[in-house]
């Protein structure tokens, strides 16, 4: 038989379990110590699973809450840093505390220096005597 591992599933056994428990009353009455705790674990899974539905709900109401924060606190770091930047002078290299580039001079780019090419000696490929006139030999097309 498959193990079974979700909610339902064990919810659904034990309920099944305890209602063959009841029809058959001679097989109950050598149980009933079992029966009884069967029926109190049920009842602590179902309240436990409950207040995990509704811890579930309180994580994804924090998180909504720090969300917000986090996007409060944004705006406020940029009013910050524009203000820092506005009392220190966008070129102050003390504005790099407040993780703000300052303006700085460009540096001019030097051009690329062109790749040196070798020159060419300017001898052709030797031809065989009689041949035709492509070096490797072959008739040319």
């Amino acid at each position: 038989m498959p193990s079974i591992n979700s909610f339902a599933d064990i919810v659904h056994d034990w309920r099944g379990l305890l209602e063959a428990a009841e029809r058959n009353p001679e097989v109950r009455a050598s149980l009933e110590a079992e029966y009884q705790l069967l029926v109190k674990l049920l009842g602590e899974l179902q309240e436990l699973k409950a207040r995990q539905e509704e811890m579930k709900a309180v994580r994804m109401e924090v998180t909504q809450q720090m969300n917000a924060t986090v996007r409060r606190g944004k705006e406020v770091a940029i009013r910050i840093r524009s203000v820092a930047r506005g009392k220190i002078g966008p070129t102050s290299e003390r504005l790099v505390h407040f993780k703000v580039a300052p303006l700085r001079k460009r540096t001019r780019k030097t051009p690329p220096v062109p790749p040196v090419v070798k020159e060419r000696t300017g001898e052709m490929p030797e031809m065989e005597p009689g041949g035709s006139g492509s070096p490797s030999g072959t008739p040319a097309a």
